[in-house]
């Protein structure tokens, strides 16, 4: 994809035409945000608009035909995540208000995107019934967390063209980039005591309110994975170590693993557990 990259950069035209094919092809229009995202992050958000509402045309006759704004929700959430992080050179501020996006974005879904989100909430009503589900959630209920787990999907879509988007950046114009600003990233207290603040609200008062909690967890999960990452690296432990802790993750913890990352994450905001970590490299050369 670098050389995709390559030519949306060579000519604000290419990166409209690219914007134009990704986003009106089925399940791609992450790609079109992360073009605008790299326009945004290269060039600014002055010639990032642009880009972004010329783009948007033939998705928006698409969105107004077929009731779905999802493509178009999260080229704009890209767009404003780019923005940040231009602006502050920071993830961290990028994964807090993801997070808050997403609480918004929960709040629009039910006035822009109604039609749809009744169809997807009677089709699995009627998956429920047909598999004979003892205690059937209400209507409302489904609705609810119909809405709740699209306002998360496209937030998270987001976030992931934008981590797309600065690939490209720094495989251009700064070889390595990314990685290091990966293995860095920490959230700062006050981020962290939010992020928390927000999930035990979301947990503790349920219904409406879940939407904090859920829209927090992702942020402080990928802040966790990112501290891991960090230390793997700084220990010279490599891709086999990598793969070793997805696997026991993934595949033995299941849930546990989330709350272990977001666990590791708030501890990792009060103590900077990297910095207390020397690198395997300097003690090898303190040895000699």
């Amino acid at each position: 994809m670098s050389g995709l990259a390559k030519w949306v950069m060579q000519r604000p035209r290419n990166a409209i035409i690219g914007v134009m094919a990704f986003s009106i092809i089925p399940l791609l229009f992450w790609i079109a945000a992360a073009i605008v995202g790299l326009v945004v992050l290269r060039r600014g958000v002055k010639e990032g608009i642009p880009v972004l509402a010329w783009g948007c045309l033939p998705i928006l006759v698409l969105t107004v035909i077929q009731g779905d704004a999802s493509a178009i929700m999260v080229l704009i959430d890209v767009t404003v995540l780019a923005y940040l992080l231009r602006s502050t050179t920071s993830w961290s501020w990028v994964l807090l208000v993801s997070s808050f996006l997403a609480v918004i974005s929960a709040m629009l879904l039910p006035l822009i995107m109604h039609d749809m989100l009744t169809l997807v909430t009677n089709m699995i009503q009627q998956v429920l019934v047909k598999e004979k589900v003892a205690a059937l959630p209400d209507k409302s209920v489904i609705y609810h967390q119909a809405v709740m787990a699209l306002s998360i999907v496209q937030v998270m879509a987001a976030v992931g063209s934008l981590f797309l988007a600065r690939k490209w950046q720094a495989g251009l114009y700064n070889p390595g980039g990314l990685r290091k600003e990966f293995h860095e990233l920490r959230l700062p207290i006050a981020f962290s005591l939010i992020l928390g603040a927000m999930v035990l609200l979301g947990e503790g008062l349920g219904g409406q309110y879940l939407i904090l909690s859920q829209a927090a967890i992702p942020a402080l999960v990928l802040s966790g994975l990112a501290l891991v990452h960090g230390v793997l690296a700084k220990k010279r432990i490599g891709v086999v170590g990598l793969i070793a802790f997805y696997l026991v993750g993934i595949v033995f913890l299941h849930m546990l693993f989330v709350n272990i990352l977001i666990t590791l994450s708030v501890i990792d905001s009060f103590v900077d557990i990297r910095k207390r970590i020397r690198d395997t490299s300097s003690n090898s050369s303190d040895s000699e």
